[in-house]
């Protein structure tokens, strides 16, 4: 574990300035849009008040104020908790200010230490603000909600919008599916099959209007009678379901088995429409929403399909698919990504590009101008528009202390670090730190 689990630590605690700090947050939050200004000062000032991690105010400590190594993970996580909610406010403020950029960074850190509805919303709404939807579109995919309620569904249509998407219920459903787990697999549409397609009613093959489940059987008809029989106990009666043929030339036992066991769906006529809708024997895929959204269902069936048709079902909001504002482009689904540990152990920023600023302080340090370096990263978090967090600044600057040769100095900051987003980072910082010198 990490030195600063593993040590008993006496560090004097604030519970009075977690409740200031929390209760300027919460104000902040209330006045942001009529005192932008003041709850930002407000907001900034509740950051301020517990940038250091002080984990006996967090967890019961011990006979002696001391806090071993189980209650020291419990008591991060609650100041991470805690932290969440100040940075909210921070972001907010900023948004409201009319910087949707620095309010993104704030609010993308308050997701990242505890992630919920409104926060989510937050940050989606100032990324699409600052010309970045494809990064809330992201953020809305991660966030795994259970529920979209009308504020969470106007973001989804604003992203949606901005992204130049056909749907935002799609971009809902994709979401939602996306916890299925590993069996279903999201396919953006629309879904067509080939033109002029029929199935053996005689009717063409219509995936334009409500809920269509289609099962490729393979062409030998092996697992014919186990397959359907798991299809028709996965779906309910009024389903529609419709049958391809691997092989549509050589479908004789699979109708042997269908008149068997007295499955009355309709078979597809016609090559092509397996490799037209990307499948494979043995698959079902889902088609919706006018075909403008669709799921692959990997066997057995029993619980992913009726998960997913569940999912399909539900509407979320009122829409003419396609919107007006649909791009016709493929969407944009790059992740939203930021910047990694640099090999030093210095922390970057919260996206790209960087500024000349924080190249000029890493080229210090490595050049073992550490006093110099440090000066640089510290002016960057002053600057206050979230580029470069005060966690992250607290991080350089303890290995700028610790090359400078004030190690203890170094290892009582990072001790303090509990809200970084290289909270792993900054324990091997301390543990190295912390270690004697080799000989």
């Amino acid at each position: 574990m990490t030195a600063a689990a593993a040590v008993l630590l006496t560090l004097a605690s604030s519970p009075a300035a977690v409740r200031e700090a929390e209760v300027l947050a919460a104000a902040a939050l209330v006045h942001a849009a009529s005192r932008p200004d003041e709850s930002l000062a407000d907001a900034r000032r509740a950051l301020a008040l517990t940038a250091e991690f002080e984990p006996t105010v967090f967890v019961k400590a011990g006979r002696k104020g001391e806090v071993v190594e189980d209650e020291f993970v419990q008591a991060r996580q609650e100041y991470r908790r805690h932290r969440a909610g100040l940075y909210e406010a921070v972001g907010e403020c900023l948004f409201r200010k009319g910087d949707a950029r620095a309010a993104s960074r704030y609010l993308g850190r308050a997701v990242t230490l505890h992630a919920t509805p409104p926060r989510v919303a937050r940050l989606a709404r100032a990324l699409v603000t600052a010309g970045r939807p494809a990064g809330a579109l992201d953020v809305l995919h991660r966030a795994r909600l259970a529920e979209v309620g009308p504020e969470m569904a106007a973001v989804f249509e604003e992203t949606a919008e901005a992204a130049g998407l056909p749907s935002s219920q799609v971009e809902i459903d994709r979401m939602r599916l996306a916890s299925l787990g590993s069996a279903v697999q999201y396919r953006d549409g629309p879904v067509t099959p080939p033109a002029g397609t029929r199935v053996s009613t005689g009717a063409p093959l219509d995936l334009a209007s409500g809920v269509t489940v289609l099962f490729v059987s393979e062409a030998s008809c092996r697992t014919c009678s186990q397959d359907l029989q798991a299809l028709r106990r996965a779906v309910a009666p009024e389903t529609r379901v419709v049958i391809v043929p691997e092989d549509p030339e050589n479908d004789h036992a699979l109708r042997q088995v269908m008149s068997l066991y007295r499955y009355d769906w309709p078979v597809v006529l016609g090559k092509g429409v397996m490799a037209a809708l990307g499948m494979s024997p043995r698959s079902v895929l889902v088609v919706a929403r006018g075909g403008w959204v669709a799921a692959s269902v990997a066997p057995p069936f029993a619980e992913a399909l009726p998960a997913v048709l569940k999912t399909l079902a539900r509407k979320d909001l009122v829409e003419t698919i396609p919107m007006p504002s649909w791009s016709r482009r493929p969407p944009d689904r790059r992740a939203l990504t930021q910047p990694a540990l640099l090999p030093e152990g210095l922390a970057p920023g919260e996206d790209e590009p960087q500024p000349p600023e924080f190249a000029a302080a890493v080229a210090a340090f490595r050049a073992g101008r550490a006093a110099e370096a440090r000066r640089g990263f510290e002016a960057l978090e002053a600057r206050g528009d979230g580029w470069l967090l005060p966690p992250e600044t607290r991080l350089n600057r303890g290995l700028c202390l610790a090359a400078m040769g004030r190690r203890d100095e170094a290892r009582r900051l990072l001790l303090r670090i509990g809200d970084s987003r290289f909270q792993d980072a900054v324990d091997r910082a301390l543990e190295a730190i912390g270690s004697p010198a080799k000989p």
